[in-house]
């Protein structure tokens, strides 16, 4: 027969090990839900890029006869300094993704608007010019070059 002292202490481990469990869930609850706050972060961040870089870009960049040769000169730098800095945005997304650090969900938004972005004719003279003279992620613009610029 169980002793009433028996008794006090197995209800005392039983009441121990739910208390560990229930700390260990809301461990674990924790570490998801600050897990997806950093990737909301970082995603926010990359968009918030992407709205600086459009924001700052001619309000006819994406028409099909936009020229540079065009455009004042001043207008032209500014526009070829954004394009670059757009250039180098979807370079570092391009090696997140190779690299695992965003999911393909992700990515697949990020390529799609990078594969639409290239078919205008503004960004296809902007990366012959910018190409010139910058150096981006090697794999980026072998993949750029031979399959969203096709």
């Amino acid at each position: 027969m169980i002793s009433t002292a028996d008794e006090i202490q197995i209800m005392s481990l039983i009441v121990t090990g739910i208390g560990v469990l229930i700390a260990l869930v809301a461990l674990i609850w924790q570490s998801y839900l600050y897990r997806q706050q950093i990737k909301l972060n970082f995603f926010s961040e990359y968009t918030k890029r992407y709205q600086e870089i459009c924001l700052n870009l001619p309000f006819n960049i994406n028409e099909p006869n936009f020229d540079f040769t065009k455009i004042d000169v001043e207008v032209k730098e500014k526009t070829i300094r954004y394009m670059r800095a757009y250039f180098d945005l979807c370079s570092e997304e391009y090696f997140l993704f190779l690299s695992g650090k965003i999911s393909k969900k992700v990515w697949n938004e990020w390529k799609e608007g990078i594969e639409y972005t290239f078919s205008k004719k503004a960004f296809k003279d902007a990366w012959v010019i910018v190409h010139l003279d910058s150096r981006f992620y090697g794999k980026f613009v072998k993949w750029i070059n031979e399959d969203v610029l096709k």
